[in-house]
């Protein structure tokens, strides 16, 4: 399994000097499984993988898995300046949620309406399907992708793709149950604490054992307490379950627009030296653009 970044930033694309080394485009992870392509998330990362591809393809057809983690702007954003959707011939199976209120193929054309965007989804000639996920697991050749609802605004997976004895654990974007739920009520009633509880040991159980997780760490635990609610991690507690689900290598991703590359790399010290003093073994590095690793 191979994984390479082509966008780690979080609700809006930032370019510019001070975001060069850990880049600037929003959400966008490929996966690539012996002969299959898994793109997770469809920020402005996909426009660049898109280019990337129809290079390594040299005219032949392309065909991908595109599993959406859920439809805010900065994970669906750059789909439609993704070129190989727009040639006869590739194919792409898109896989999400439904909205509060929407399906997961309105939610996508949606955007591609003349008011939002000059060209129609229909306007794609690439042989498009739309899968709507609620629970399932999906296979995809030799590899397996089984999803978790995160917490975030509307309705948000997590994904858990399996191949060859090696896992990737991606979830972007998501806020811990109890620290929501303690700041509706303050302290946890006793007869609620077991349940909120079992749903944050469920993300932890979700990554077990991962050779990568890749896992919203959007703030500092100060900046945190002015963001309740807004559906993202302190650092503190993506560290806390990458140590709890005992995961090989932690990446930490879905960085804030307002943080540059040196306050990113801060935060990755930070959690380096959280983990050192937690006795734990799992390896922390900072998600950056264009770089790649196997598992």
């Amino acid at each position: 399994m191979r994984v390479r970044f082509w966008g780690t930033r979080g609700s809006i694309a930032t370019p510019g000097e001070g975001t060069n080394k850990y880049g600037g485009n929003t959400s966008c992870v490929e996966v690539r499984c012996e002969q299959d392509l898994i793109v997770l998330d469809a920020g402005t990362g996909i426009r660049p993988l898109g280019q990337h591809l129809m290079k390594e393809a040299s005219g032949r057809p392309i065909t991908a898995h595109i599993f959406i983690g859920h439809t805010h702007w900065d994970h669906i954003q750059g789909f439609p300046f993704f070129i190989p959707a727009y040639l006869k011939g590739n194919r792409f199976a898109l896989y999400g949620s439904s909205g509060v209120d929407t399906d997961f193929y309105q939610l996508i054309q949606g955007q591609m309406k003349q008011d939002y965007f000059p060209v129609n989804l229909g306007d794609m000639a690439s042989e498009l399907s739309f899968v709507e996920m609620s629970g399932q697991t999906v296979s995809i050749g030799n590899s397996r992708v089984d999803t978790i609802y995160l917490n975030h605004p509307g309705l948000a997976l997590g994904f858990r793709v399996r191949h060859g004895g090696r896992t990737l654990v991606y979830c972007s974007d998501h806020e811990p149950f109890h620290k929501t739920i303690r700041s509706i009520k303050g302290e946890i009633p006793d007869d609620q604490r077991s349940y909120v509880q079992g749903l944050d040991r469920a993300l932890v159980e979700f990554a077990r054992g991962a050779d990568l997780f890749v896992c919203d760490s959007q703030y500092t635990e100060e900046e945190y307490r002015t963001h309740v609610h807004w559906g993202h991690s302190s650092i503190d507690d993506t560290l806390a379950a990458a140590h709890a689900a005992a995961v090989v290598r932690y990446a930490v991703y879905h960085h804030d627009p307002y943080h540059d590359d040196a306050f990113v790399d801060g935060m990755v010290s930070y959690a380096q030296n959280r983990l050192r003093e937690l006795g734990s073994r799992v390896e922390c590095f900072g998600a950056r653009e264009g770089s790649s690793l196997d598992l």
